[in-house]
């Protein structure tokens, strides 16, 4: 399969790697899973090679065609899915729900049974958010109005500061949750529907 071009923009695009990334680092290696082994391949592709068709016709005609693609939530999360876990080693899934009013949930899965950890800790985590796509330009962000993991709120404050500790020692720009990002080249606009995420192009 080619290479994905935008692979780098897009997971920076919905912000949630820094939430998976804090969760993921220093916690030991662990074998990637291969592209072969990723059930919903085919769905994530779909978002994939749409991706890669806009960002193509942006680059020759330099602008937007002002058109519209709807993707169902199964398609975002199994896009998502494929994204992060070639990037993060205990990242197993994310499951996303879309409502009006670009809102949307999610539950991102974390397996940390290969970890060296103490026995206390769960072999799985679960991360839950609610938050509202926000858009200034072509620029996107998550307004997060709740975060947990398990059943333990968590407060935004301390997420940021978790992301800026990986980001230093990783020697990464420190970002945080309230940070915007360029959408992908080809992309005007997003919104949300009941179950859908509309993509403006």
């Amino acid at each position: 399969m080619k290479k994905f071009r935008s692979l780098g923009l897009i997971p920076k695009f919905f912000i949630l790697t820094g939430i998976i990334l804090f969760a993921s680092q220093g916690l030991g290696s662990q074998e990637k899973k291969s592209k072969d082994d990723f059930q919903n391949l085919d769905q994530a592709l779909k978002i994939i090679n749409f991706l890669e068709q806009v960002a193509a016709q942006k680059q020759q005609s330099g602008r937007f065609q002002g058109k519209t693609a709807q993707f169902l939530e199964q398609e975002v999360s199994a896009f998502f899915t494929y994204l992060f876990s070639e990037q993060v080693s205990t990242f197993r899934a994310i499951e996303l729900k879309f409502f009006p009013g670009n809102k949307v949930e999610g539950r991102v899965l974390l397996d940390l049974s290969a970890q060296a950890l103490p026995a206390y800790f769960k072999p799985e985590l679960n991360l839950y958010f609610a938050a509202r796509i926000e858009i200034s330009g072509r620029k996107v962000r998550l307004n997060y109005s709740s975060l947990y993991l398990e059943t333990q709120r968590i407060q935004p404050e301390i997420i940021d500061s978790l992301i800026s500790l990986v980001a230093k020692s990783q020697g990464l720009e420190s970002r945080s949750l309230e940070s915007w990002y360029e959408l992908p080249e080809g992309v005007e606009n997003l919104e949300t529907g009941q179950g859908r995420l509309i993509v403006h192009y």
